[in-house]
């Protein structure tokens, strides 16, 4: 896969860098939404190492920075292999050649993402209610109910490592796949005659609005 610079010409996307190109057609069905899912896949995997990227372009300090950067990475990598509109990456069938660490790291990260990061479940967050007493010396004798928050540190060298791997093997996978199907539908375009290729739909895109932010996006 590469990078494309396009252009919009009302609803029809225009694609650069193809001077002899008279228009871009819509593939559909079955290979073309799979197509679809795989390019997404690539989007968001290549988004969390930009974010693992970044963290080591900044410095120590704000630390709020690199944890927001470090938990956008891991729940970005692990969007691909959750449920939603796309087909979900499998991690049995991705690490299956590396060595058994990787699948026990990305059940690590797995269980970071769904109980820590997203949902409030496991030990790694947690509030301990306490009354402040004083020396006794006061009218009164408790000072101040607090809440002392303890959140268990997750960004460390090896951590980021192993996600960092995780990542660029996952979306090799995906890259490796997404050229095979870009192969075997060009085959199948190409067997069509220049006629029948021309009454084909073009490509074109719509801006999402407000009424279709609860509902699922149709498939290609």
């Amino acid at each position: 896969m590469e990078d494309l610079k396009l252009s919009l010409h009302g609803t029809t996307i225009h694609i650069e860098g193809f001077p002899d190109a008279v228009s871009v057609l819509a593939v559909q069905g079955p290979k073309a939404r799979r197509l679809a899912d795989l390019a997404l896949h690539q989007s968001d995997l290549e988004f969390a190492s930009q974010c693992l990227d970044s963290i080591n372009l900044l410095s120590a300090e704000p630390r709020l920075v690199h944890q927001a950067l470090w938990r956008s990475a891991i729940i970005h990598y692990m969007k691909c292999f959750g449920e939603g509109a796309r087909f979900q990456l499998t991690a049995e069938r991705i690490y299956k050649t590396e060595s058994p660490l990787a699948m026990e790291n990305f059940r690590f990260f797995k269980a970071l993402r769904n109980k820590h990061f997203v949902q409030d479940e496991n030990a790694y967050t947690q509030c301990n209610p306490g009354a402040v007493l004083n020396d006794g010396t006061k009218p009164f004798k408790i000072e101040k109910i607090v809440c002392v928050v303890v959140v268990g540190e997750t960004l460390d060298q090896i951590a980021y490592a192993n996600l960092k791997l995780l990542s660029a093997q996952a979306l090799a996978w995906v890259i490796a796949e997404f050229d095979a199907l870009c192969n075997q539908l060009t085959a199948e375009l190409e067997v069509l005659n220049y006629s029948q290729l021309s009454e084909m739909p073009r490509l074109i895109t719509n801006s999402p609005t407000l009424e279709e932010i609860n509902a699922r996006r149709k498939a290609p």
